[in-house]
C-alpha cells in the first residue's frame, strides 16, 4: 500500500498517545485469557506485536505494505512479520488462539473488508477469539469524538477517507460481521465511543454461515 511509503516512519509518533489504552487492554485480554498462538492481521508498524513480545508472549503478523514491515522488522524487540494479503491468508484452517486486527478495516473497501473478516474467521481455531479494533460512530459517540476522527481520516485523504465514509454509512462493524458464527465476550470502548474493542469467541463447532 503505498499511502504509508511516507508516513510509516512517523505513524506511532503521531498516532501513540491515542492508541496507547488500547494496547495495553490488549495486553491485558491476552494475560486473562492466557493465548498461545497469535496473529496479528495487518498489524503495520508491529508495534502491537512488540509490546506483546515485551510482556512474553510470542506472536506474528501480517501486512501489505513494505514500508510497514520495514519499520516493524527494525527496533528491539523486532516484530514477526510477513508480507502477506489479509484477504487471501497463506495459513491452514483454525491455527491460530487469537487473530487480532485494528484500525484496519474501516480503510478497506467493504467488500475487501468482509473477506479479511472471513479470512479471520477461518485461521481462528475452535474455542478461539478474534479481537476487532475500530471505529464505532453512534449516538453516544462524543461530538468532538466524532469530529477528530473524521479530521484525521480526511488528513489521510483519497481512497482511504472514502472508504472511511463507506464503512459508516454500510454500518461499521455489525454490517462486516453479520452472518459470522461468533459470540462476542467482551466489549470495550474508547475516545469517548468513539472506538470500540470486540472480543468475538468461535465456538467448536461454528463455520461460516453463507
Amino acid at each position: 500500500m503505498q499511502e504509508y511509503r511516507y508516513s510509516a516512519k512517523f505513524y506511532d509518533r503521531i498516532l501513540f498517545p491515542f492508541i496507547r489504552p488500547i494496547r495495553k487492554r490488549v495486553i491485558s485480554l491476552v494475560k486473562k485469557y492466557r493465548y498461545h498462538a497469535i496473529l496479528d492481521v495487518c498489524c503495520g508498524t508491529g508495534d502491537q506485536l512488540k509490546l506483546l513480545k515485551k510482556h512474553g508472549f510470542d506472536a506474528e503478523g501480517i501486512d501489505i505494505s513494505d514500508a510497514m514491515l520495514s519499520v516493524a522488522r527494525n527496533g528491539e524487540p523486532k516484530a514477526d512479520c510477513f508480507h502477506q494479503d489479509a484477504a487471501q491468508m497463506h495459513y491452514e484452517d483454525a491455527k491460530f488462539d487469537l487473530v487480532m486486527t485494528a484500525f484496519a478495516l474501516h480503510e478497506k473497501e467493504h467488500e475487501t473488508a468482509r473477506k479479511i473478516v472471513e479470512e479471520m474467521f477461518r485461521v481462528t481455531a475452535g474455542g478461539g477469539d478474534m479481537l476487532i479494533v475500530d471505529y464505532e460512530l453512534g449516538e453516544k459517540t462524543s461530538t468532538l469524538s466524532k469530529v477528530l476522527i473524521y479530521f484525521i481520516e480526511w488528513l489521510a485523504g483519497g481512497e482511504h477517507y472514502r472508504n472511511f465514509r463507506t464503512y459508516n454509512k454500510k454500518g461499521g462493524l455489525p454490517a462486516l460481521l453479520s452472518d459470522i458464527a461468533l459470540t462476542e465476550v467482551e466489549r470495550h470502548y474508547f475516545a469517548r465511543h468513539g472506538i470500540v474493542l470486540l472480543l468475538l469467541r468461535r465456538e467448536d463447532n461454528d463455520s461460516l454461515t453463507e
